[in-house]
Order: structure tokens, then sequence, then C-alpha cells
């Protein structure tokens, strides 16, 4: 029965070779739509948070400008004149025992950078000896700070692999000079490529300074009293303790300032999980709008059946008046409506995989200097099996209605109608 069902099909499309192929082609381009949108935001996905894990169980403390009001979404000016200092890293580390580390953290802002006749705009951060061993971060070339660079006010810079490759295209930059404004550095070192972050928010993007350095040599206006960081941060003994940790932390802050709160904490896990739901929201509506072409599919499917089901009437008829039950009836158009749009699929699914993998080799390259994670195939069974179950789903659901309409029939309705 299922094979005669199969065969009586492809004869029905062939004979409506126009009605068959749009009806085909419409299952198609929904297919396609719903799988390459599927697998490349799938895939986006992994990219993004597999890039975040990697700096997931740390967090920092800082000022901002502007901080959230306690239990509503609502941001205002930050009205305390409160700021992180070296004294608050060094309690930070003796009072909170589920700490491993922390770091001070201060920006010198964005700067142009020139080395001879070549300069890049880069963003430069002040930081100490420990910065590389907590960010797990090594150089490739050179050094990176030591304790005598902070206490003799050394005049040396540590880059990051992008200003590396803009400023020495790739040379040996060891020893040689730096200029931004009108103070002049020697590079110590060179950073191995990270990949996170984006453009010029890319960590390889960055010109690392001595902290005390910094604050020396640069006015108040820029980086603040010597004392003073913009931020702290914060690596838990295990990323079980994030959570201990960042109460523990802000229990010795708190304490130190008075009560005060000045502060916000920022940890990667947040992130990832605004990141997430993002993409699970862009996914969302962007499948929605996929389903459009994949419904018209499904339409057609409804129509050519309607159009099957009266042609066929006297057939409906004989085999009803020999003793065919409603149930056969309706699954031998059952099964032709799940044939056409299984047709569809397989062609949706070829196309669909096709397109994703096509752009997943084009994001692939444009994201490789920003992310070192790379792009997951697009051709997975998960892909090939939600492919042919939508078109299962949609060859039943809009071939329901033509098939219940055949098993309904009577004999004698179908000797009138003949």
């Amino acid at each position: 029965m299922i094979i005669d069902s199969i065969l009586m099909t492809f004869r029905i499309l062939s004979a409506n070779k126009l009605r068959s192929v749009l009806t085909v082609l419409g299952i198609t381009v929904g297919i396609s739509a719903v799988i390459a949108i599927g697998s490349i935001g799938s895939s986006a996905k992994v990219v993004l948070t597999t890039s975040l894990n990697k700096q997931a169980g740390r967090f920092s403390i800082r000022r901002n400008d502007y901080i959230k009001v306690k239990g509503t979404e609502k941001y205002i000016r930050n009205p305390y004149r409160e700021f992180m200092t070296m004294d608050d890293v060094q309690a930070i580390k003796d009072n909170c025992p589920s700490v491993a580390n922390a770091i001070p953290i201060d920006e010198l802002g964005w700067r142009n950078m020139q080395a001879k006749e070549r300069s890049k705009p880069t963003p430069v951060s002040l930081t100490t000896e420990e910065f590389a061993s907590f960010e797990n971060w090594r150089t490739i070339f050179g050094r990176h700070f030591n304790r005598s660079d902070l206490e003799l006010l050394s005049r040396v810079v540590v880059i990051g692999f992008d200003v590396w490759q803009s400023l020495f295209r790739g040379k040996d930059a060891i020893g040689k000079e730096l200029k931004f404004g009108d103070q002049r550095y020697t590079v110590i070192g060179v950073m191995e490529k990270t990949g996170q972050g984006a453009g010029f928010d890319s960590k390889d993007n960055q010109v690392l300074l001595p902290m005390s350095t910094g604050k020396t040599y640069f006015n108040n206006t820029s980086v603040g009293p010597k004392n003073q960081v913009r931020s702290i941060g914060i690596k838990p003994k295990s990323p079980e303790l994030l959570q201990q940790a960042q109460r523990e932390v802000e229990i010795v802050v708190r304490r130190r300032h008075n009560d005060k709160p000045f502060y916000e904490i920022d940890s990667v896990e947040g992130i990832l999980k605004l990141v997430n739901n993002i993409l699970f929201a862009v996914q969302i509506v962007s499948m929605l709008i996929a389903i459009f072409p994949l419904v018209i599919g499904g339409i057609g499917i409804l129509n050519i059946m309607l159009v099957s089901v009266a042609e066929r009437v006297p057939e409906i008829g004989l085999r009803k008046a020999v003793g065919a039950k409603p149930y056969q009836i309706r699954i031998q158009f059952l099964l032709e409506a799940i044939t056409i749009s299984l047709i569809g699929s397989v062609f949706g699914l070829l196309l669909g995989l096709s397109t994703a993998t096509f752009l997943g080799d084009i994001l692939s390259k444009m994201m490789a200097s920003q992310f070192d994670t790379p792009w997951p195939s697009a051709v997975n069974m998960q892909a090939i099996l939600s492919g042919l179950m939508m078109g299962m789903m949609v060859g039943i659901s809009f071939g329901f209605l033509p098939a219940n309409q055949a098993a309904r029939m009577t004999p004698i309705d179908a000797i009138r109608n003949k």
C-alpha cells in the first residue's frame, strides 16, 4: 500500500509538472531558510560562548560613571566621589578567603602609537607584574613587567599581537621605540594572540604600561591619583567559589568605603547569560521569518492535494465500494502529502546546509582575527533530522484536511460527483 501510494504520488506530480515544481519549490525554500538560519545561529552561539567561557571564573569590581538602582533596570549618575585604591586590592587579598588573586586595573585611554613612520590608535592599559599570570596571557617574544619595572618607574611597554603586526609588520620589536604623545617607551614584550574581543576592543589591540609609570608620567585627569585605580580584577580559588568570592569582596569594599554603593561587579557569567538570551531571541525571530516560505509551501501542498482529491473521486468511490476503510484512504493521501513535502525537504536540506557552510566559511575568515575558536561545521545529524522532521510535519499538517475529506467520502457521493 505504501509503495503504491508513493508511485501514485509521483504519477500525480509528473501529470501536473508546473504545479508540482512550485509546490516542491516552496517547501525547498522554507526548509533551506530554516536550516541555514538555525545552523548559522547555533554556530555563532558556540563561537561566542566558547570565547567567553575562556574568560569565565573571574570578575571585576569597578567604579562606573552610572550605577544601577537596586531592584530596578534604571541607571543614574554615580553620586559618590569614592574610588577603588591600591589599598583595596591588598585588603581583598588579605580578607577574602575565597579569592586566589586580585590585581589593579586602570586605563590611560586611547593613544596614537607611533613606530617610525607607522602609527596606530590603541587603548593603553595600566597593569602590574601579576597581570600576565592573572589573565593566563603569555608573551611570545620578550618578557612581561617585573617588580623592578614598577619600582623604578621604567618607561617600558608590552604590546598586543595586532599592535605588533600593524606597527612592526611581524618583525622583531624587542628593544624598539614606541612613541605616544610626547613620550617614548621601549618595547620589552609581545603578547600571544588571544582572539578575545572584536576590532578595536580586542585584547590583541592593547598596549600595556606599568601602573606606577602611567600614574607618574601622566596627569591626574587621565589616570587619577597614584593610589587610585579604575577597577580591580579578581580570580576566585575555584569557579564554584565565584559567588562566595563576590560576596566577600563586596563586604570588604563596603566596609572600607563607609557602606557607599559606588561600585558595580561585572562577571563573565553575567555577560554570557546576556549573550545567550540575545542570540536566542534573534534566532527565534529569524526562524519565525523563515517559516513564512514554509507555510506558503504547505499551502501549496494543501492546494495540490485538494485538487488531487477532486480529480480522483471515482477512484475513491470505487475503493470504498470494494471495502476500503476510511483510515486506509486517509493514510494513502497523507502519504502522498508527506512524500511531496519530503522531496522538497531533501532539496531544502541540501540547499540550506550548502548555504550555511558557505556563509560559515566567510564568517570564519572574517572572525579569525577576533576569535580563536573555529567555526563549527553546519553539517550535523541534528540539522539533517530537524529538516526531515519539519518536512514530515508540514506534509501531515497541510495534508490532513484533504486526506480527511477523501476518507469521509461515500460511494454514493463519488457517483453523484462523477
